[in-house]
């Protein structure tokens, strides 16, 4: 029995070493595809945190200028409150100068004609020493008016 044996084995190593090398090719693959799905995840990781630090970049930016906007809005109305204050103390003196005795009197001799009182026009006139008030006594007249009168106060003090 004369069997040529390396034939035999050859055939499956070969095999074998084929199938090693498709699977060491097939790791391979999968371990470059993972490098690409790992660096794509890194880019897409990088790019999201470039966009959430470009956003809160633009949030702290138009903070300021919303506050800078409030600042200047601010000193404007400052200066306008100083400025209606002044005309409110220019007013006021104004008002004073307008309801002032002289002004007063001035105005009730040129429009409405009135004259200081002299001595001569000035009267006096004596009160009795009694200076109350008497009540005068009517005479309520009979018995049935009284009671009318009565029964009268007594609804108007129950309030009907």
């Amino acid at each position: 029995m004369a069997v040529n044996v390396d034939l035999a084995y050859e055939y499956p190593e070969k095999v074998l070493i084929g199938e090693h090398e498709e699977e060491y090719a097939e790791r391979i693959r999968e371990i470059r595809s993972a490098n690409k799905r790992r660096k794509n995840a890194a880019i897409v990781k990088i790019i999201v945190m470039a966009v959430i630090v470009f956003t809160l970049f633009s949030a702290m930016i138009y903070g300021r200028v919303e506050l800078s906007k409030l600042y200047s809005e601010n000193t404007t109305l400052r200066s306008e409150l100083s400025v209606i204050k002044s005309e409110n103390v220019s007013l006021e003196s104004e008002l004073a100068q307008q309801a002032g005795l002289t002004k007063v009197e001035e105005y009730a001799e040129t429009r409405l004609g009135l004259q200081k009182l002299n001595k001569s026009q000035i009267e006096y006139i004596e009160i009795e020493e009694q200076t109350a008030a008497e009540p005068v006594n009517s005479d309520e007249g009979n018995i049935f008016v009284r009671i009318t009168a009565k029964w009268n106060d007594f609804l108007e003090y129950l309030g009907l």
